[in-house]
């Protein structure tokens, strides 16, 4: 990364200034396209030509990919594939981003930053947004069907699984798909625009990390998650924070969502596909579990919620923009077209592509 001695700039960025942050701003915006690419398309597009390559002789590149998919109708392949993907795509963006922009993640490693029990309040307020963006999201979703719209959802149930790829996707799940969205969001992206405008480097990354996940009802939480972990990672000056948070908050829902399954499937099941009715003709094992669920969601909520106020009162250590962040900010980043590219694209697979009509 290039070096800019901060005490003697302009309030404005001079012209030898400006071309190096717009450099700083391409590169950025490069690595997130090239996630994109390659999650959205081309590792999608190489995975059902390798599984039509498994599934048998063909003639032409239209069997090739009608194999391919055939073999995809496998729940257990499917699964994999569906993890291997973001895998893949995540760690070659790391990759990229570290030797494009010249980072040492390596520093962030730091154990020296925060104390245990700063670790405790933010994972709180964390795991209280978990369920006030759940609200949030079952309200808008309500809205939308006021106007005959609903966004697809990822099917939580997983009813057809072996259990060694229902291993996999939680391990992703719950550990190696965090530390590597760590890595990449408050990583790569974070760092590559902090030492400009660090409040507007929270904002932006968080707002990247959200569009990441494609459908309304995650962003909205990975929107506000990410707030909390970018803030947390500059005040502290070390990952470790915020994918330690991240690892619980995943964790969590998953141990939640096995316990219910165990307890009655075909309920859980319902209760996933939006029929909150079907709680009530669950087991008793099932309603116990919907109980302490509750409690420790609307729990955390309530906690994290008054934690994040005192927090906000209190001001934290992230520091405020001067003028001249401001300015290198937000106005350099209108000033670089490649961004614009990123904001329509994930604009359209987060808001647009999951949308259909009501049946």
């Amino acid at each position: 990364m290039e070096n800019i001695n901060y005490q003697t700039v302009t309030l404005k960025p001079e012209k030898a200034e400006r071309k190096i942050i717009h450099r700083q701003y391409m590169k950025t915006a490069l690595v997130i396209l090239i996630n994109v690419l390659l999650f959205n398309i081309v590792l999608s597009f190489l995975s059902v030509l390798l599984c039509g390559l498994a599934g048998g002789s063909f003639s032409s590149l239209r069997e090739l990919w009608n194999n391919g998919t055939k073999v995809l109708e496998n729940d257990d392949i499917n699964t994999v594939r569906s993890c291997l993907i973001p895998i893949i795509s995540e760690v070659v963006s790391i990759l990229i981003g570290v030797k494009l922009l010249k980072l040492d993640l390596k520093k962030l490693f730091t154990r020296n930053g925060f104390t245990g029990g700063e670790l405790a309040k933010e994972c709180s307020i964390c795991l209280g947004l978990q369920t006030a963006a759940a609200l949030i999201a079952t309200f808008v979703g309500y809205i939308l069907k006021q106007f005959g719209l609903e966004s697809q959802t990822v099917d939580l149930t997983a009813q057809n699984n072996s259990a060694w790829s229902l291993w996999f996707m939680y391990f992703y799940a719950s550990l190696l798909g965090p530390v590597l969205e760590e890595l990449l969001y408050r990583g790569v992206i974070l760092q590559s625009m902090r030492k400009y405008n660090e409040r507007f480097a929270i904002v932006l990354s968080a707002l990247i990390f959200g569009l990441m996940h494609q459908n309304y009802q995650q962003f909205i939480l990975a929107f506000m998650l990410g707030l909390i972990l970018a803030a947390a990672d500059l005040r502290s000056g070390s990952i470790i924070p915020s994918i330690i948070m991240h690892i619980i908050v995943n964790t969590s829902g998953v141990v939640m969502q096995l316990a219910m399954q165990a307890a009655d499937f075909e309920t859980f099941a319902k209760v996933a596909a939006g029929d909150a009715n079907a709680a009530m003709s669950g087991s008793a094992s099932f309603m116990v579990l919907m109980m302490i669920n509750a409690v420790f969601r609307y729990g955390f909520m309530f906690l994290g919620i008054t934690l994040l106020i005192i927090a906000m009162v209190k001001g934290g250590n992230v520091r405020k923009p001067t003028p001249a962040g401001k300015s290198r900010g937000l106005p350099m980043l209108l000033r670089t077209p490649l961004w614009y590219m990123v904001f329509i694209v994930y604009i359209f697979l987060c808001f647009v592509a999951p949308m259909q009509a009501t049946k």
